[in-house]
């Protein structure tokens, strides 16, 4: 794509004009629909309960508010605190699950995909972290795909019992 054909654009203009289309569960709005990488403006709170794994990193710039960014880091849970003005590079094949409060906004940039790469969705038990459920699809459109997956997910109260401990996870609250 010709450089010439992208002009410039007011983000903090764009960021206002697009505040309405940043809500659950995903809450998020690509800045540009072409390219070669997925630029997408994410606003919170969001519902989430699950992992998202992807092959390549994935760079936050936090603009309002702070996040945290839950990881499972060589088989690790743990918490990556985002503050706002920050930003974090997450290495890739490394689960994540942002967490963000009401009134952020942060920008987030990915690679295109490949179309034999596999992302996935992935839950575990909130009372032993054992492994509910993995949802593996090709990406090809991050807005639309990832509610759909979720709802499948969380449609299922079979694929939400956790069948180590009995733990059932519950549907997120609606925010």
């Amino acid at each position: 794509m010709s450089t010439a054909k992208i002009p410039p654009i007011n983000f903090k203009k764009w960021i206002d004009e697009n505040r309405h289309l940043l809500k659950p569960p995903v809450g998020n709005k690509q800045v540009y629909e072409d390219g070669e990488m997925i630029i997408m403006v994410v606003g919170g709170p969001n519902g989430r309960k699950d992992y998202h794994y992807n092959e390549t990193p994935e760079f936050f710039y936090q603009i309002e508010g702070d996040i945290t960014v839950k990881i499972i880091d060589d088989g690790e849970f743990r918490d990556v605190h985002i503050k706002e003005g920050e930003i974090f590079l997450l290495p890739g094949k490394v689960p994540h699950s942002p967490q963000r409060p009401a009134n952020t906004i942060g920008l987030v940039v990915e690679q295109i995909r490949d179309p034999e790469a596999i992302d996935a969705l992935e839950w575990y038990c909130e009372n032993c972290n054992n492994k509910l459920a993995r949802k593996e699809f090709a990406m090809k459109n991050i807005v639309t795909e990832l509610p759909v997956k979720m709802d499948e997910f969380f449609n299922d109260e079979a694929a939400r019992t956790c069948n180590k401990c009995g733990t059932v996870m519950e549907k997120p609250e609606k925010r």
